[in-house]
């Protein structure tokens, strides 16, 4: 009886297709690479982007500094004006978290004025709760900060390690961390109140040439909950047990993406920030 349990537990894991390991081969599309992306004449150099549940993708201009959403339907409109931004995130009421020169600010949905709602916390990565709540990666102090767009905040991590990239699986139950030193992306169980517990060293990525310094400056998940990590051998994919799926390539070699989000329709498009250049590429996802 227990084995024939154990056989259907099996079947269904290899039957998922959301749950099974997938090569790289039936993620990408044959023959198509990155594509530098066609922004409509927006003009300037970009510094961040995120993307929300609708899949617009948001984008930190620093050149006029202003953000910018790209909707869907290749829509653009200008949402910030006069803010900068080093790291971009989105709340489910469609208000932006913004990280800007060792400060956080806030604009809610239709103002297009930020307002700081937290002074001298430098974040490199921020990342949103559908209940309105933000994580924010601080490096330098080796932490993890929770906080609201009231200004309340609390440090929810001090494990030592330096962590600058953030993402949270699709169900918000995981919080993914990436390592400063591009060795590790770690997990920590999201607790009902936002507190973290549970760390772990869940993904090891490949390590870069000799002479390359490790990093892993962005990083996402797809709706297959497949995790995607910005380093600089390209950016790895691993699927959602934490196995290696494989590498792509940079997209504008020998420069490697400092953030990556994907948006666009069924959030099918993953956007790489290189630089102040954007780039695309179209992923395929396994049949439900």
């Amino acid at each position: 009886m227990n084995r024939l349990l154990s056989f259907l537990v099996l079947l269904f894991i290899c039957t998922n297709g959301f749950s099974q390991d997938i090569p790289l081969s039936q993620i990408i599309i044959p023959k198509e690479d990155w594509k530098k992306a066609s922004l409509n004449n927006i003009d300037g150099s970009f510094s961040a982007i995120t993307s929300d549940s609708e899949g617009s993708l948001f984008l930190a201009n620093s050149k006029t500094k202003s953000i910018f959403t790209i909707d869907p339907m290749n829509k653009v409109t200008e949402v910030v004006t006069g803010m900068s931004a080093q790291a971009l995130a989105v709340d489910s009421m469609g208000g932006i978290y913004i990280a800007s020169d060792s400060n956080i600010f806030y604009a809610s949905k239709g103002n297009a004025k930020a307002s700081k709602i937290i002074d001298g916390m430098e974040c490199v990565a921020i990342c949103t709760l559908k209940q309105g709540k933000c994580y924010g990666a601080a490096p330098s102090e080796k932490a993890i900060y929770l906080f609201e767009k009231t200004g309340a905040k609390k440090k929810v991590s001090t494990e030592n390690v330096g962590v600058i990239s953030l993402a949270v699986s699709n169900d918000e139950t995981t919080l993914f961390a990436g390592s400063t030193d591009g060795k590790s992306v770690f997990t920590f169980r999201i607790e009902q109140n936002g507190e973290l517990s549970a760390k772990d060293r869940y993904v090891a990525p490949r390590k870069p040439r000799e002479g390359i310094a490790g990093s892993i400056p962005g990083m996402t998940l797809d709706k297959a909950n497949r995790i995607y990590a910005a380093t600089s051998l390209g950016v790895q994919v691993f699927d959602p047990t934490g196995r290696l799926c494989g590498v792509l390539l940079q997209p504008d070699f020998p420069k490697f993406a400092d953030a990556i989000a994907f948006a666009g329709p069924d959030k099918t498009t993953l956007y790489a920030l290189v630089g102040q250049k954007l780039y695309t590429r179209k992923i395929l996802f396994p049949a439900k």
